[in-house]
């Protein structure tokens, strides 16, 4: 039995319930804040990818 995707899917499981748990409690401040933080994780996230891909060739 190959346990990576086993693992894997909880812990996007468990990352999916904290995010829906820290927005469903936020004040409206607070979810501008986690918008504002999760589009430079996003942004940042792709740098990563684009470093890599160039890396890569």
């Amino acid at each position: 039995m190959n346990m990576k995707p086993i693992i894997t899917g909880i812990s996007t499981g468990i990352t999916a319930g904290a995010i829906a748990y820290a927005v469903s409690t936020a004040t409206n401040k607070e979810k501008r804040m986690l918008k504002c933080r999760a589009g430079k994780a996003l942004h940042a996230m792709g740098d990563v990818m684009d470093g890599i891909s160039m890396i890569m060739k």
